[in-house]
């Protein structure tokens, strides 16, 4: 009987539970519904999820969606950039939902080390941009999108020769007198900064800087010099694969030039310190032009450089399922550069893969690209280069080529052609490639082990390859416009092959929990790693061709040569990281790394460096609930201990070369042997970078209005130098590294960001201005050392101007009696002046100007950098502006006053004589005028629209029946604008450039065209 009971009772529960699923199933309903942007445009691949469990679905191309829901059910619709829209389902079965743009959730998270973090729980200091900001600016190169845009972070471009570009990039600073250089990691993979301007704008999905020790310890001894993070843009869940294509076409024209004199008052120049060389005729030549073979009127930069095009090309696709994500791109540009015989040609690919199967996750990404870099046989830039022949070997009265068809090098002058370089000639011989390969690739695996806790290992490698052929011919023979040679062709040419293999591994393990307890928030990273790195350079050479167009080595016959290097390192790192908050208003962070390079003695091999950060969100806190309009605020307070790796592979020991002349005995030629070369030094360290940061984040009115202030003291000891030791201890041997040096950065930065909209209009406006202060503190004893026109002092910034104290010009017989305090008349080097010189203050009091009067005489940093943006969208219309300057800098601008052989620029012109002695050029003639002094600094701030871009988006329906989501055309353009107090040079250049012989920067305007399949 019980058991029939039993059975009974089992029955009617089935009946109950069968009864129960078909008013279950009854109640649930088919909801459809479609998902638009304010403008009106179906959003494709919006997440549309059923609140409180995983079931869900996204939208097609029409931004259409269906799925099953129950009336007590709520529907929650999402997408990236724009505000969730939660829908409580009832009795509705068709739903028409607008999303509302909310740029604050594309800030939401950034790229830390190892990581993502919420913006708003981060503690140290870290700045990023979005690929939104940068991915339909058309460039050469990519790097260049960071200048101004990054607090803390200065670029200086330098020059923009095609396929060379490689900006200046510093964090907060320079810290050490050798590598200043950041780390950059492109998706957890250590590259360099040339790698950066090998990225397509459109591949990468976000950029960020860490700056302070905080954020960077947990990369330890790579991270002094501040960390650039990229990451790469990967593959999200869709119901239908994305299609992608940008496109530009560029037309690019050299920026700011030196505007030369003409012919005629270069030979009125010259004529003041060479009389006669130009007699009366042949001024009137040159002022008429009536001979232009004897007498020209060359603009030489005209005949070197050029309006140039430019045409990028980039293809990806992406989607994936729930639990594979891909993303592929492909991409090529061909740029011509603004110099004659300059060029670049680029291809690259990138794959990354993600995939999720139970508790595992694995994940691929392969990215490489190869360079064709044309250039001539003889440099663009530097010592020897075109611009510096362009300056100082070419004169405006000789034509590029004569009417019989030579190369010009003599005028109707006395002048010889010994004393003139025609750089157009030189351009166009010889030979020379350079290609270059990169190929990157990481494989990664990780497994939930609990909950919360999971572990990922991965293994990265990267390889270059550089391959150039330089092939320069026999000089040729000279001739002057009459057909006469003037010089006999030379006798020798030469190749020479260059080879430069690079190959990298890396190791990481990673060990990850997080997990959320009631109001405590808990994250804890573990890891290990170790990488691997050794390259190759050979070299070949041989002279001796029959010929001047084989460019192989087997067609010399004469002088073969070979060299070539390897060098290698390693290093073991293991980290920590753990992360705490407290009900989102107490937060705290603490990183180690313990890092063991190869690079170090075995004494002082490992290092620890730590760094403590901590956050208090005030803004959270309940006395601040009644002040609305006060979205944010919160505190960070950080300090901790970064490393320098950057000295070296060998630094600590005695290095041998193959130098050395042995004799065995009398009757044998002397044997070459190995020899040291330095000093070892098996007690250096490493050096240590302690940094504090002090930060306060502000947000007003639901965070349309963002500002945040960073104060920063960061302190480098222990810098590696070689100090000068007296030649009787060292001989021909270098001196050993030693760690003795210190220096300080401090500083601060502040940035205002504003976003709104109101109907179809949205704009914003943001702005950012920071400050640094660079101060040397030790250098091992020693209060200085000079090394030419620089010199670094206890006190004072590294690399500080140094020359002669200019404080005018003597204009008058009584300028010319200018006395010390002993009554003395102060001559100059033992000379007495004469009108029109420069005058320079007597620093020694001893009555006569000599190296003792020099002394600092200006700063090469700016007192502060800043930026400032300016943008607005109307319906499909949207126009950006993007400004960046500096202020308080100051470059050096000389210029020959008494060899007067090469090209001066027009300042010349208001030059001193004795009817023009307020002239604010001084005369020429006199060697002391070509002193390295302060006359020839000139005050170069600047503000620059680095970038315009106007656009307009189609959308229409009928794009979308075609399979297009959207096409954008646009007009952008870079450098358009430049607001500078210096005449003749661009501005934005490096201290180092005393002469002005860098390759000029480029002005571009481009048209593009974006298509989203």
């Amino acid at each position: 009987m019980n058991g029939e009971k039993q059975n009974l009772f089992r029955i009617f529960f089935a009946g109950i539970l069968i009864l129960f699923s078909f008013t279950v199933y009854a109640q649930e309903n088919t909801v459809t519904g479609k998902v638009y942007d304010i403008s009106g445009e179906p959003i494709i691949g919006a997440s549309v999820l059923i609140q409180g469990t995983t079931q869900g679905t996204i939208t097609d191309i029409d931004g259409a969606f269906q799925l099953k829901a129950q009336p007590s059910q709520t529907l929650v619709v999402s997408f990236l950039g724009y505000k969730d829209v939660t829908l409580p389902v009832g009795n509705k079965n068709d739903f028409k939902v607008t999303l509302e743009e909310d740029s604050k959730k594309l800030d939401e998270v950034v790229v830390v080390g190892y990581a993502t973090q919420k913006k708003v729980n981060l503690t140290g200091s870290v700045a990023s941009v979005s690929s939104k900001d940068i991915q339909d600016i058309p460039v050469a190169n990519t790097a260049t999108l960071l200048q101004g845009r990054l607090p803390g972070l200065v670029l200086t471009q330098n020059g923009a020769q095609a396929g060379n570009d490689n900006p200046e990039i510093r964090i907060r600073g320079i810290g050490t007198f050798g590598n200043n250089n950041p780390m950059v990691l492109i998706d957890g993979v250590e590259g360099s900064l040339s790698q950066i301007s090998e990225i397509p704008s459109a591949d990468i999905d976000n950029i960020s800087v860490l700056k302070d020790a905080a954020s960077a310890a947990i990369y330890g001894v790579r991270a002094a010099n501040g960390v650039i993070l990229i990451t790469t843009k990967r593959g999200q869940a869709s119901s239908r694969v994305k299609v992608s294509y940008a496109g530009s076409y560029t037309l690019q024209t050299p920026g700011i030039v030196p505007d030369y004199v003409d012919s005629y008052n270069w030979a009125l120049m010259r004529n003041e310190v060479n009389p006669d060389t130009f007699s009366p005729e042949a001024l009137q030549k040159l002022k008429d032009g009536s001979d232009p073979d004897h007498y020209a009127n060359t603009n030489w930069l005209d005949a070197v450089l050029r309006n140039a095009s430019m045409h990028q090309h980039h293809l990806s696709v992406s989607g994936g399922s729930e639990n594979t994500h891909f993303m592929a791109s492909v991409a090529y540009s061909n740029q011509d550069g603004i110099m004659v015989k300059t060029g670049v040609e680029r291809f690259s690919f990138r794959s990354n893969l993600d995939t999720r199967y139970k508790r595992f996750t694995f994940g691929l990404n392969l990215s490489g690209n190869k360079n064709n870099v044309t250039a001539p046989a003889i440099a663009p830039s530097g010592e020897g280069g075109i611009m510096r022949l362009v300056s100082w070997f070419t004169r405006p009265t000789v034509p590029v080529m004569y009417s019989n068809g030579h190369y010009g090098y003599v005028d109707g002058s006395t002048l010889s052609g010994e004393l003139m370089k025609n750089p157009v000639e030189l351009m166009s011989l010889g030979h020379r490639s350079n290609e270059y390969w990169r190929f990157n690739g990481k494989a990664f695996a990780g497994i939930d082990l609990w909950d919360g806790l999971k572990f990922q290992t991965s293994f990265a490698y990267s390889f270059d390859l550089n391959a150039t052929k330089s092939y320069s011919p026999k000089s040729p023979a000279r001739y002057d416009a009459d057909g006469n040679i003037i010089k006999a062709a030379g006798q020798t040419n030469m190749e020479e092959d260059y080879w430069y293999r690079n190959a990298t591994w890396t190791n990481e393990n990673l060990l990850t929990y997080n997990k959320q307890f009631d109001k405590h928030s808990i994250n804890v990273l573990l890891g290990h790693s170790v990488i691997g790195s050794r390259y190759y350079k050979t070299t070949a050479s041989i002279q001796g061709f029959p010929t001047e167009n084989i460019y192989e080595i087997d067609g010399g016959t004469i002088n073969p040569g070979a060299k070539g290097n390897s060098e290698e390192y390693k290093l073991q790192s293991f980290f920590g990281r753990v992360n705490y908050s407290y009900d989102d208003r107490y937060l705290f962070e603490f990183n180690i790394r313990h890092d063991g390079s190869s690079r170090m003695p075995k004494a002082n091999r490992y290092a620890t460096f730590p760094s403590l950060s901590a956050g208090w969100v005030f803004s959270n806190e309940e006395f601040m609930k009644d002040y609305r309009n006060f979205s944010l605020g919160k505190l960070r307070l950080s300090w901790g201990k970064l490393g320098n790796q950057e000295i070296g592979n060998y630094a600590y020991a005695a290095t041998l070369g193959s130098n050395g002349n042995y004799f065995f005995d009398q009757n044998t030629d002397k044997q070459t042997g190995m020899v040291p070369t330095s000093v070892p030094n098996e007690n250096i360290k490493w050096e240590t970078t302690r940094s504090v940061n002090v930060a306060l984040d502000l947000g007003f009115f639901n965070n349309r209005i963002q500002t945040t202030f960073e104060w920063f003291d960061k302190k480098t000891s222990d810098i590696l130098m070689q100090l000068a030791m007296p030649g009787i201890f060292l001989g021909t041997l270098s001196a050993p590294y030693q760690n003795v040096g210190a220096v300080r950065n401090r500083g601060w930065e502040w940035n205002v960001n504003y976003t709104d909209s109101k109907g179809d209009w949205s704009w914003y406006a943001g702005f950012n201005l920071s400050h640094v202060k660079n101060k040397i503190l030790e250098m091992g004893g020693l209060e200085e050392t000079i090394n030419g026109n620089t010199i670094n002092r206890i006190g004072n910034p590294i690399g500080a101007y140094f020359g002669y104290k200019a404080i005018g010009i003597y204009r008058t017989e009584a300028d010319l009696q200018r006395t010390n305090s002993k009554g003395e008349v102060i001559k100059q080097n033992g000379v007495a002046p004469k009108l029109g010189d420069i005058m320079y203050a007597d620093l020694d009091d001893d009555g006569n100007i000599t190296p003792e009067d020099r002394d600092i005489i200006g700063n090469p940093f700016p007192k502060y950098s800043y930026s400032f943006n300016l943008g607005a969208s109307w319906k499909n219309f949207d126009l950006s502006t993007f400004w960046q300057g500096v202020g308080g800098i100051y470059r050096y601008s000389w210029e020959t006053s008494t060899d007067i052989r090469g090209n001066l620029t027009d300042r010349w012109i208001n030059r001193y004589s004795v009817d023009n002695i307020n002239a604010p050029m001084p005369a020429l003639g006199n060697t002391m005028n070509d002193s390295y002094s302060s006359f020839w600094l000139e005050k170069s701030n600047y503000l620059r629209l680095k970038n315009l871009e106007f656009g307009y988006t189609f959308r229409q329906p009928e794009l979308a029946k075609a399979g297009i989501t959207s096409i954008r055309v646009y007009f952008a353009g870079t450098n358009l604008l430049t607001f500078t107090p210096l005449k003749n040079w661009d501005p934005e250049k490096s201290s180092g450039d005393t002469r002005n012989d860098v390759h000029p920067n480029t002005r571009t305007y481009s048209f593009g065209l974006n298509i989203q399949f």
